[in-house]
């Protein structure tokens, strides 16, 4: 189970390295601590639920678990090369050209003006997220359906990734329960140097986490032939 939960840091590592996830945290953050927590409760519910849909998905289709480190390590493999060949574009991109997504500030400019309530819901939509994160996810998923552990160490598993893969939502909100306004002060400064530093945390982060899937796959892939 360890070996299990060590391979899924980097998915979650890099369903967490989101922009969008700690500005729209921040963003709820200035209009109610109320607010924050059931936003970063939907967050994680969102998560939750896209992973165990697809654990379970997994799950059923047991009879062709022989089959699966060879699709894993394909996918990996695609993924990986689709990571570097971003790295790479990111890196070479002109700096005029770098600039928030109109649809990402579109959201983050209606969920500063929404109620309690909906929150949550925007929450859960951003925790089961785009293409990109359920990708990330399925992967995830089909790592801990192929790990062969039981239900209970597969539940753990399944929590594990999804507080690591929401931690960026998570963790600020119970900084400013817990501190105060002098959390939120860190958190906005935090961001500030992110957003200055944008391109090379973003390059960096992309070039581990793709050459890691990238030999994974390869790994997988040869101990199948």
């Amino acid at each position: 189970m360890t070996s299990a939960a060590l391979h899924l840091i980097p998915y979650a590592l890099v369903a967490a390295a989101s922009p969008l996830g700690l500005a729209a945290t921040l963003t709820v953050l200035r209009t109610g601590r109320g607010q924050a927590l059931v936003f970063a409760i939907g967050v994680v519910a969102g998560q939750l639920l896209a992973c165990a849909v697809l654990v379970l998905i997994g799950a059923a289709s047991v009879n062709h678990r022989t089959k699966r480190p060879y699709v894993e390590g394909v996918l990996e493999l695609l993924v990986g090369a689709a990571l570097l060949m971003l790295a790479l574009r990111v890196h070479r991109r002109p700096e005029a050209v770098e600039r928030d997504s109109g649809r990402s500030q579109q959201f983050l400019d209606r969920l500063g003006r929404v109620r309690l309530g909906t929150d949550f819901v925007a929450g859960i939509a951003l925790g089961i997220g785009g293409p990109k994160r359920l990708v990330l996810t399925a992967l995830a998923a089909s790592s801990i359906t192929a790990a062969g552990v039981n239900g209970a160490e597969e539940t753990a598993l399944v929590l594990w990734y999804c507080g690591l893969a929401t931690v960026v939502v998570w963790a600020p909100v119970l900084a400013a329960l817990l501190l105060g306004d002098r959390a939120v002060d860190l958190l906005d400064r935090g961001f500030a140097w992110l957003a200055g530093h944008q391109r090379a945390v973003t390059v960096s982060m992309l070039l581990v986490v793709g050459l890691f899937f990238f030999g994974h796959g390869l790994a997988l892939l040869v101990t199948q032939s």
